[in-house]
């Protein structure tokens, strides 16, 4: 089974953070059957920092937010058909390093998270520029970088 290594934008649903997605709900279960999906653990903290400056924005709805990261990082841990990665390794640091400093990607968290799909020789599932740039003119990939356009036209 082909690896697909989700972007932090994935996961938000799970934290009760909505997504504008088209056919999200319908089309994500059909990639955790038919994919060997994984995710950063950098993807949890990126996405706790969301939870944060939403409960700053809206602070009456702070417990609910805070509730919500809590019982979506529950359901992660608990869901056997999706897996998380290692936080790094000296592999990931190595190409997250040479992104840095030869792409010049300056985000750490997607340096990581680029870097480990490389690692691991897993697509990349992604809504981010930047990295899809890097995705088709860096040399160091990953066996590809696609984006939800090409869940939703059946091309990944």
């Amino acid at each position: 089974m082909a690896r697909l290594l989700l972007d932090t934008t994935y996961l938000l649903p799970v934290f009760g953070i909505g997504v504008s997605l088209k056919h999200y709900s319908a089309l994500f279960p059909r990639l955790l059957e038919e994919y060997s999906v994984l995710y950063s653990p950098v993807s949890l903290v990126e996405a706790k920092w969301i939870v944060l400056k939403l409960c700053r924005r809206d602070p009456a709805r702070r417990d609910a937010y805070l509730e919500a990261y809590r019982r979506g990082l529950k359901a992660l841990y608990s869901d056997e058909r999706i897996m998380r990665t290692e936080l790094t390794s000296p592999v990931v640091e190595e190409i997250a390093d040479t992104l840095l400093l030869e792409a010049g990607v300056k985000d750490y968290f997607d340096r990581l998270i680029y870097a480990t799909a490389v690692a691991l020789n897993a697509t990349l599932l992604t809504e981010d520029d930047e990295l899809a740039t890097v995705g088709r003119e860096f040399r160091l990939k990953p066996p590809r970088v696609a984006s939800w356009e090409d869940v939703i036209s059946g091309a990944l």
